[in-house]
């Protein structure tokens, strides 16, 4: 998590619970190995109970571990507030996170992050760079530190 004021960074702090912790969930719920499990829940195929018994409560566990980062935020600094919550990483694009997030934070802005959002992709697939985005954030801002448009 990090918090930004002016453009500058002025807290950070590490969020171990991410998707890893969901295909493990997978793998255990649905007697799988590692792999069937990371491939299942990025292209589907997962049983019928999978959404309550697994997906929904990952969701709300993530919106807690957010909203406990951000309460700690809240009394480590002299801030009790935040405008926007940017969702990042592969997890960021489940359907309905955003709004879990939202809910549990009462932060009405929130949303996933798209570093791509006013930039133009060229020939590269457009609907997989969206899905991919909140992915890529790190690796587009690595990227972007030696552009230079002249």
């Amino acid at each position: 998590m990090n918090v930004f004021k002016n453009g500058q960074s002025i807290y950070s702090r590490d969020q171990a619970y991410a998707g890893n912790q969901l295909t493990q969930e997978i793998q255990r719920k649905f007697n799988m190995s590692f792999e069937e499990a990371e491939q299942a829940k990025r292209q589907g195929g997962l049983p019928e109970n999978y959404e309550p018994d697994v997906l929904q409560p990952f969701m709300d566990t993530l919106a807690l571990e957010v909203s406990r980062s951000l309460q700690f935020f809240y009394t480590s600094s002299n801030f009790n507030s935040v405008d926007h919550i940017l969702l990042a990483g592969g997890c960021s694009v489940i359907h309905g996170l955003d709004e879990a997030v939202s809910s549990r934070t009462q932060v009405a802005s929130t949303m996933r992050a798209n570093p791509f959002f006013s930039m133009s992709t060229g020939k590269v697939r457009s609907k997989q760079v969206q899905l991919d985005a909140p992915s890529l954030l790190i690796a587009c801002g690595l990227a972007m530190r030696r552009f230079d448009p002249a």
